[in-house]
């Protein structure tokens, strides 16, 4: 296995489509970024309250769906332009892979 294998990094490119897109709303309402970060934090707050004081209350051992459900997206809210261009960095990394996979095979 050489590195043939590895598309070229613009073969898929997520992230740069994910900053344009950013850019284009953070140029427009450039308060849009501070807002965002409020109502994640305050969603992360919220949860995490909610779940001590369930947790507290009921005893509730392993049930940690309804933190993963908040945190979530509150963690996207609070850093739509770190988190997001994170993930999509390595969904084009997976997708390159798997687009030079398919063209080492002949596969077009």
């Amino acid at each position: 296995m050489g590195s043939h294998l590895i598309a070229p990094m613009g073969a898929v490119n997520l992230r740069a489509g994910w900053g344009s897109f950013w850019n284009a709303i953070t140029s427009g309402a450039p308060q849009i970024t501070t807002l965002l970060t409020i109502v994640g934090v305050g969603l992360l707050a919220f949860a995490l309250v909610k779940w001590a004081w369930d947790r507290r209350r009921q005893g509730m051992g392993g049930n940690h769906q309804n933190l993963l459900g908040a945190l979530i997206p509150g963690a996207l809210l609070c850093a739509p332009a770190i988190i997001i261009p994170i993930l999509l960095s390595a969904l084009d990394w997976v997708a390159n892979i798997g687009v030079s996979l398919l063209n080492a095979v002949g596969w077009k």
